[in-house]
């Protein structure tokens, strides 16, 4: 069984929030701020046990936007799950509304919404809130929750969720007491009891030994002699002194873990890092948790950011091991880049900002590809997004370019002639390498990832007529949206609109050719009679690669410098779309 979908209302950074999930593992990302950990507190706040009843009641900060509350005011989380057998978990009758979905819902609203009050007060306190949690329904409406079944805690007794918060350094945790995740872990075990009897009885036997050591007494007795001196014999209290106490509750709180840089050789964990320490908490956590699995039960992880103090290729080796739980479902928020393009696609979910402010999701990979077409785009993208391209999932608005000429020159242009920064306001300029825009476009669309983006294309004027534009042109303007989607032409490549002429930005280009060691090659284009737009190419494509030509630009444009008109467009379209202000 898996959580198919949730629906927030009115919660934190939420106000009419719906998410849906595919069965597996979960990967939820996007940019700081986004609503990741509320998600997963929504979350808890339906299904955790373990929350106290205190810990259920929220405060007015906790409402959407920060608003002036009224005995209208309310929250709700709905958490709708899907199973195909769930007659084998009859403990969730109350929460049936078909032979394979269960919903459970909190409320957080008004007492006189929920029970039968004689209260005429004219002001509204957040004390006179109350939380509820509800079983049952099609959907779930404040109006109509006389009509759902009244829950508790033992109506859910079959679900059980873990959550483990964001990694910083959790050494305290792993052993040194009954409730460490080590001891908890040894207590899991299939043979714990019989494993018990064996540490104790050779605990029992050392201790002994042990305590049989001459030195010992003398330990004691001085020990008891310096109490009675500082308490009087009034208020002192019999103690012994012994090396181990071998109670159950005790015996696993002295098994330590130990780091093993040679044989023979056990280090303190303090040696570790924080992120080795973190992964041996998580590897614990989950041991413990395969060896309490049960089939007739559900289990649902919440990990918050283990990605902290791992470098790439580690997080990319974890996230595929926490692919591999059974029987439960795992859903890890995140901020990397590296998992983000490295996780199954079909699962991964993207928390981002409309134009409108508004907080919304985005699964890109949910829904099934019919067509030869759709699974040719769905693979394209799959294999397109390494680290540095699935920054788009975290940016606010994007601009999609062709290359890495772009890609350098773009971001130069904005910061050089509007004096700002890309990347301080999330803007992103991602490279597809093609001018096969289609399948990036269609991500944007309504529905789905509603964000700003544009694509700057070459025109290249010489593959059709005046009055034409390229096919590719033509394809991603059928994918334009008003006001938010837009796609700005050329006239020919890049670096032929940039200098379209020996005049137009002549200074830069000698620059560009004289820094790269071509002053021949730049004196022989200013004095070729042959057509200028395959010169130009020739020595920069061809002499020096568009790569290297672009990166010196980049870094030579400065507020003289003629930029092209369709750019300029691209620029402020985005600038506008995005909430930039221009000075």
């Amino acid at each position: 069984m898996h959580i198919k979908s949730i629906e927030i209302t009115n919660f934190r950074n939420f106000s009419n929030f719906k998410i849906d999930f595919t069965k597996g593992f979960q990967t939820v990302i996007g940019e700081n701020n986004i609503g990741k950990s509320n998600l997963f507190w929504a979350i808890r706040l339906v299904l955790d046990k373990n929350l106290s009843y205190n810990s259920r009641i929220l405060e007015e900060k906790d409402f959407n936007g920060f608003a002036d509350i009224n005995k209208e005011s309310h929250i709700s989380i709905s958490i709708e799950m899907y199973g195909d057998n769930l007659a084998s978990i009859p403990n969730l009758h109350a929460l049936k509304t078909s032979e394979n979905t269960v919903r459970l819902s909190y409320l957080f609203a008004h007492k006189s919404k929920l029970i039968a009050t004689e209260d005429v007060s004219d002001t509204t306190d957040i004390k006179d809130f109350r939380w509820r949690l509800y079983g049952g329904g099609d959907s779930f409406s404040i109006s109509e929750v006389d009509k759902l079944n009244q829950i508790g805690f033992k109506d859910i007794a079959g679900v059980n969720l873990y959550y483990i918060s964001g990694f910083r350094n959790t050494s305290s945790d792993l052993f040194g007491s009954s409730r460490s995740l080590l001891s908890e872990y040894c207590k899991s075990r299939e043979n714990a009891k019989e494993e018990l009897g064996s540490v104790k009885t050779v605990l029992e036997s050392t201790s002994e030994d042990l305590n049989k050591l001459d030195f010992i007494p003398s330990i004691s007795e001085a020990f008891k002699d310096r109490n009675k001196e500082i308490a009087g014999s009034h208020f002192t209290f019999p103690v012994s002194l012994g090396f181990i106490n071998s109670s159950d509750s005790e015996v696993w709180n002295q098994l330590k873990l130990f780091f093993n840089p040679m044989l023979e050789k056990k280090i303190s964990l303090s040696a570790l890092g924080l992120g080795q320490k973190n992964l041996l908490y998580l590897s614990l956590f989950l041991s413990k948790l395969i060896n309490e699995q049960n089939e007739s039960e559900i289990n649902i992880l919440l990990i918050e950011e283990p990605e902290a103090h791992l470098h790439p290729q580690l997080q990319k080796v974890l996230f595929s091991n926490l692919t591999g739980l059974v029987n439960t479902q795992v859903f890890m928020s995140s901020h990397s880049t590296h998992i983000a393009s490295d996780c199954s696609f079909k699962n991964l979910n993207i928390l981002y900002r409309n134009i409108d402010s508004v907080v919304k999701s985005y699964s890109p990979f949910i829904s099934n590809r019919q067509t030869a077409k759709e699974r040719r785009e769905h693979l394209l993208l799959k294999r397109y997004l390494d680290a540095t391209r699935s920054e788009l999932f975290f940016s606010s608005a994007v601009i999609f370019v062709e290359g890495v000429a772009e890609q350098f020159i773009v971001p130069a242009l904005a910061k050089q002639l509007y004096n700002i920064n890309l990347t301080e306001h999330n803007i992103s300029v991602i490279p597809i390498y093609s001018r096969y825009f289609d399948p990036f476009l269609k991500m944007f669309q309504n529905g789905k990832l509603e964000i700003a983006a544009c694509a700057i294309i070459d025109g290249d004027s010489k593959e059709h007529s005046d009055d034409d534009s390229t096919t590719a042109v033509v394809n991603a303007r059928n994918l334009e949206v008003a006001g938010r989607v837009i796609v700005f032409e050329g006239t020919e490549t890049l670096e032929v609109d940039i200098f379209p002429n020996k005049s137009i930005n002549s200074e830069y280009l000698k620059s560009c050719f004289i820094n790269l060691g071509h002053t021949k090659s730049h004196a022989n284009l200013m004095k070729s009679t042959d057509p200028w737009s395959s010169e130009l190419l020739k020595r920069i494509d061809g002499t020096i690669k568009k790569g290297r030509f672009a990166q010196e630009l980049a870094l030579n444009i400065d507020e003289n410098f003629t930029i092209p008109e369709y750019i300029k467009q691209a620029l402020e379209f985005i600038f506008k779309a995005a909430n930039v202000p221009l000075s």
